[in-house]
């Protein structure tokens, strides 16, 4: 028996950056960043309406000069070029999220250290060691740096906490806010490596968890695979059904990905309708079993449109596979399930397509 997927539009009700213009000067970017998506036929979605978004108000004038270089080269302005330019100009630095973290942390360094200066007793050790912190503060660039500090912090203020002084009570608060602060830091991290859309990780996720999953295998001397998940005729069912159709579409691709997988295994958003697995402690014959589920799971769907009833048809995914082979980079293995996606993709689509079969 066939299960029914349906699907339909999901309006995109915001911008995921927090921009503070007027409401009239947001309204004249609003209409330029919606005829720039009109011009190069994309959709709405948050990637390409903040590249464009922070491109129309001149915020960010690498992206723009990069931006600009590519028009002035009639550069296809593509879905996958845009996801490059978001992760390269806009989600890399996390500027604004950094920047309030790093504030609220100079600010209970301050308040901390008062409650310290106040109190009688020989507190100089603890006293110093915060001074540190406030200067290692100014070097902090990422979110690695930033959980550094507020551990160090923690630990400072756990050892106060303990000294049976007038200084307890208001460090038993301090460390409550550090806590708080951490457990946002966490949030904040986990949002900067997750796809807005479908909720897998992203690439700048994807980046991490690959180069570990690396280490591992080459320490350990064990496997481990990739499967490169391509859409088939995306682009028709955009062009047929709507870019909001073809959205919802992504994220039941994803749900279907993920029912699929391992606790261990990994489903990230690569770029457009591509996806990458990664999957830890798995050959090539695994990794060929597991995208053989995917196909089947997929081939049992029938997908219709919510409003209407209408059916769009079969829906199927091309794959590439490939093994690590030890010492080489994330990128030459990568190339290697890329390349194999290729050959799938001109060999009819919906097919599954290893390393083993290509030349060289």
């Amino acid at each position: 028996m066939n299960n029914t997927a349906t699907v339909y539009d999901e309006p995109f009700t915001g911008n995921p950056m927090n921009y503070s213009e007027d409401k009239s000067k947001a309204g004249e970017y609003l209409r330029l960043v919606l005829g720039y998506l009109a011009k190069y036929n994309q959709p709405a979605s948050p990637v390409n309406y903040t590249v464009w978004y922070e491109y129309v108000s001149g915020k960010n004038r690498k992206l723009k000069k990069a931006m600009d270089s590519s028009i002035e080269s009639a550069t296809p302005i593509t879905d996958k070029n845009m996801e490059r330019l978001y992760q390269k100009f806009v989600a890399d630095g996390d500027r604004i999220v950094i920047s309030k973290l790093l504030t609220k942390i100079n600010l209970m360094l301050r308040e901390i250290t008062g409650h310290v200066l106040e109190t009688e007793g020989d507190f100089s050790g603890h006293g110093i060691n915060l001074k540190g912190l406030s200067d290692q503060i100014q070097e902090v660039q990422d979110y690695e740096g930033i959980k550094h500090i507020v551990d160090l912090m923690i630990v400072e203020t756990k050892a106060l906490v303990k000294s049976g002084s007038t200084l307890q009570s208001r460090m038993k608060i301090s460390s409550a806010d550090l806590q708080q602060l951490y457990r946002e830091l966490e949030k904040s991290q986990k949002e900067a490596q997750t796809d807005a859309l479908t909720g897998l990780i992203n690439r700048r996720g994807l980046e991490k968890r690959f180069e570990l999953e690396r280490i591992r295998a080459k320490q350990n001397n064990i496997a481990f695979s990739i499967i490169m998940v391509d859409i088939d005729h995306f682009k028709k069912v955009n062009d047929t059904f709507g870019h909001l159709v073809g959205d919802s579409l992504l994220k039941g691709i994803s749900h279907i990905l993920k029912k699929q997988l391992r606790r261990n295994d990994i489903a990230a958003r690569y770029g457009g309708e591509e996806f990458l697995i990664l999957l830890p402690e798995t050959d090539l014959a695994g990794a060929g079993a597991v995208a053989g589920k995917i196909q089947k799971g997929l081939s049992t769907k029938e997908w219709k449109l919510k409003e209407s009833g209408k059916s769009m048809g079969s829906i199927t995914v091309s794959m590439g596979i490939s093994v690590y082979a030890m010492n080489e980079t994330g990128r030459a293995m990568i190339k290697r399930a890329d390349d194999a996606l290729y050959m799938a993709k001109n060999t009819g689509r919906n097919q599954i397509v290893t390393q083993a079969s290509l030349r060289g």
